[in-house]
């Protein structure tokens, strides 16, 4: 019996303990500095694709200038 009291005890933490997760992940979730987060890293992602692109066309410019001067 005490084996059986040991393991209800073991199940009843293990079930408050994923409660308190997900109380916790959907407080995060929520949050508007999360949704702020969100959007910044989305920016920064275009930013980086704009930059890239821009390159690749002065790149390709350059190669340009190049080939007319030969």
């Amino acid at each position: 019996m005490d084996l059986f009291g040991a393991l209800i005890v073991l199940f009843i933490c293990f079930f408050v303990f994923l409660i308190v997760v997900a109380v916790v992940r959907y407080a995060i979730d929520s949050s508007k500095t999360s949704k702020r987060l969100e959007y910044l890293i989305k920016e920064v992602h275009e930013l980086k694709i704009e930059i890239k692109k821009q390159n690749k066309n002065k790149q390709d410019e350059k190669k340009y200038i190049i080939d007319e001067k030969v």
